[in-house]
């Protein structure tokens, strides 16, 4: 069985103190149950039809009430359910691409029927109701509630026999098949969570993924012989059937999902890492680019490894979807993920790289922590998007995700580009299926929320925050963290209250906007007319030209956004010497004034780039109105401009 790695690490000391070694097993288990205490516990038996691309199923549900509330029903996902017609969520939120989809393959359609549900032995099928907690299209199946004879107390548990048909569609996201190849994933009913009484069971829409309780998957597949299979678990047991079938069986614990893939093309490459297996399926074409998936994914379980904490099970599925089955690709499930790039890809872009990291990043975040992704998607895509960037950055340094023809980009530079497409139009906090538009999703779940925390860290160090983030990751791990959970954690590991920064950009939809708007100069006149002396006006003062002429310089800056946060200007004078002033940026503007023999030539906040969240680095600095003069100086003013452009476009 799958073993968490922290479990083996303290085997070593009980093996030296205990000379019984059916005691250090039963010692070990234990530990392993502490980690995740099993809510929802399956066991499957399936045969898979590859021609029909059907799955008949049956499964034993072990579900435990884990809250003080009795429940007196269930709630199930049926995923598939998603991809049965065109009036589901789903399908309405992507009506603009489903047409073009069913267009090509009209037999694509998939489903999951229940046919049968049992509890104590008593059919209940006939109680099964669809619901759509979430909105009012009745049209949607993807959710329904069981009422039960008799409510499971709290703490107590309760066995589900279902009996079910799954119908593959043609992958049109995450799921299907695509010619032999298959990926099967949400394809059995699956539980919800109950929580305070009442079950957060979420339609599947097109923004939303996935949220369940951890447990026991004991999964047996009946499939084609000729063809290869990976998924979630460790593989226990084989058999070759007369029939021409081979069944497998896989054992996963502490996990919440099970997911797997088939294909008779696969390229299989398997090696160890550490304590961790690697197990790399590649379609036939893609076999060059195994180095690439393979050092990133040794690089990502390094980088955790040393910045988060252990990865916790023995094994690690990368899956590369055949041809036509690229929507099922980018995608994460315990113990397994899906990449995919085009063969030709080359090495300076390095999609291959960031897709296998990202993909990696989400065993931790979805998958040990397993948030509620339906409700607060960036405490999953958001933290593991900021951790995707810091591992491509310190990997491979400058252009970390591109590095062609002299065009270089980092994490800021992509991560910015995302978020300028969406800054003001919903909050971090929006449930996943109620933002405007895809856009909007993940320009704000992702790319915002990987900004806020690199602003933050460019604010209290890099270390400090990730010290920060590992014990939240240790803390939460198996506990269905929320938001506040994390903020929380955020502030305890730093060691500061942050309620003014975290109040301005994860809940709310304000942008930061700093800019320079003015940068003056005059000559500064000396005193002409009647000065007072002790209260009485003296004798009247001639001008007089100065020794050296001197200047009144004015600069002026302003906070065009909602958001404030403290912010350095830098102040540059025509013989090159320079100032820093510091402003807390709270006020709607402040001006700077210098007298002298020096005069102002141009103008900068935030110069060192602390602030990745604004929108508009444009306007963050300024020359002198009229101050420059010369081809000189309009080469310099363009100079400016062309590096201002270039981190917007890159945040460099």
């Amino acid at each position: 069985m799958s073993s968490p790695r922290a479990a083996r690490r303290h085997w070593a000391h009980v093996l030296g103190v205990c000379a019984a070694g059916l005691f250090v097993t039963a010692f070990c288990r234990g530990v392993l149950a502490a980690l995740a205490p099993p809510v929802a516990s399956y066991r499957i038996d399936a045969h898979y039809d590859q021609p029909a691309q059907t799955l008949r199923g049956r499964q034993t549900l072990t579900w435990r009430n884990p809250t003080r509330e009795a429940a007196t029903d269930l709630y199930f996902h049926v995923y598939l359910n998603a991809f049965a017609n065109s009036r589901s969520s789903f399908m309405r939120g992507v009506d603009d691409v489903w047409p073009d989809w069913a267009r090509d393959h009209p037999d694509g359609w998939g489903y999951t029927a229940v046919t049968a549900i049992r509890v104590g032995g008593e059919d209940l099928t006939a109680r099964m109701q669809f619901v759509h907690p979430d909105d009012d299209n009745i049209d949607d199946r993807t959710v329904f509630r069981l009422p039960l004879p008799s409510p499971v107390r709290a703490g107590a548990s309760v066995d589900v026999d279902i009996e079910f048909t799954s119908k593959l569609p043609k992958v049109f996201a995450r799921s299907g098949y695509a010619g032999p190849f298959a990926f099967v994933a949400q394809w059995f009913p699956k539980i919800g969570v109950y929580e305070a009484g009442a079950w957060n069971c979420h339609q599947y829409h097109s923004t939303t993924e996935f949220f369940a309780d951890f447990g026991t998957y004991d999964v047996t597949l009946t499939v084609p012989r000729e063809g290869i299979v990976g998924a979630t678990g460790v593989l226990h047991e084989t058999r070759d059937n007369p029939d021409g079938t081979r069944t497998l069986r896989f054992v996963a614990e502490d996990v919440h999902d099970f997911a797997w893939t088939y294909d008779p093309r696969f390229h299989v490459i398997e090696q160890s890492h550490g304590p961790t297996q690697l197990r790399l399926l590649l379609q036939p074409t893609h076999v060059a680019q195994a180095p690439r998936y393979l050092a990133a994914v040794r690089t990502a379980l390094d980088r955790y490894r040393e910045w988060i904490g252990e990865y916790p099970y023995a094994q690690l599925t990368i899956v590369d979807p055949g041809a036509g089955g690229t929507r099922s690709g980018g995608m994460e499930y315990p113990m397994l993920i899906t990449v995919g790039a085009p063969w030709w890809v080359p090495e300076s872009v390095r999609l291959p790289e960031a897709l296998a990291i990202h993909e990696f990043g989400h065993q931790y975040w979805y998958g040990m922590l397993a948030n509620n992704e339906f409700e607060e998607a960036w405490l999953d895509e958001g933290v593991n998007t900021y951790l995707e960037g810091k591992i491509m950055d310190a990997a491979y340094g400058p252009g970390s995700y591109l590095s062609l023809l002299g065009v270089r980009a980092d994490a800021i530079a992509l991560h910015r580009l995302r978020y300028l497409s969406a800054t003001h139009t919903d909050p971090m906090t929006r449930y996943a299926w109620r933002f405007l538009d895809r856009s909007s999703y993940t320009a704000t779940s992702y790319a915002k929320t990987a900004l806020v925390l690199e602003t933050l860290q460019r604010q209290v160090g890099e270390e400090r925050l990730r010290r920060a983030l590992a014990a939240y990751a240790q803390r939460w791990r198996f506990r269905h963290p929320r938001g506040r959970d994390f903020l929380a954690s955020v502030e305890e590991g730093l060691g500061e209250d942050l309620s003014w920064y975290f109040d301005q950009v994860v809940p709310a939809t304000g942008v930061l906007d700093y800019a320079v708007t003015r940068v003056a100069v005059e000559e500064a006149h000396p005193l002409t007319g009647y000065p007072f002396v002790d209260g009485r006006p003296g004798d009247a003062v001639l001008p007089a030209p100065p020794a050296e002429t001197q200047y009144r310089s004015e600069v002026v800056v302003e906070r065009l956004g909602v958001v404030h946060m403290p912010v350095d200007v830098q102040i540059v004078f025509e013989d090159g010497s320079m100032t820093a002033e510091r402003w807390d940026g709270r006020e709607r503007w402040r001006r700077f004034e210098f007298t002298g023999a020096r005069r102002v030539e141009w103008a900068v906040i935030d110069p060192q780039l602390t602030q990745p969240l604004d929108v508009n680095r444009l306007n963050n600095s300024r020359m002198c109105d009229g101050g420059t003069r010369g081809i000189a100086r309009i080469a310099g003013r363009w100079g400016v401009w062309f590096q201002n452009l270039v981190a917007v476009a890159t945040g460099l």
